[in-house]
């Protein structure tokens, strides 16, 4: 019955029949608070949208300029200013250099197969 009263399909009659006054306040009372829910959350999911949109439009573009600064560099259509190129160098000199903390595993079995060869 509610959804029907939602949807605005049913007999009104009833309402004015059952109490003149009480049957059509309580009516309007009704549709007022589902027709304000209804808008709220109907607002509240477009509201999310247009932020989800907003950040990942910002994501998209960083990853469509990365992409493309990429491709002019590796067709050779764009030389790297100076500053690239010592992101360039920098990150393949951390690429060669081990990390003290992985190797620590390592370290760990060297040390007991020496106690080892010594016992």
């Amino acid at each position: 019955m509610l959804f029907e009263i939602t949807l605005m399909s049913f007999d009104a009659t009833d309402f004015t029949g059952a109490d003149p006054f009480l049957g059509p306040f309580c009516f309007s009372i009704f549709i007022i608070i589902v027709v304000f829910v209804c808008l709220s959350m109907f607002i509240s999911i477009l509201n999310d949208g247009f932020h989800h949109v907003e950040e990942t439009l910002i994501e998209d573009q960083q990853i469509l300029s990365y992409m493309l600064k990429k491709f002019l560099n590796w067709t050779h259509l764009r030389r790297p200013n100076v500053e690239e190129t010592y992101e360039i160098q920098d990150s393949q000199m951390r690429s060669q250099y081990v990390d003290p903390i992985e190797n620590f595993p390592d370290k760990i079995d060297q040390l007991l197969e020496a106690i080892d060869r010594v016992y």
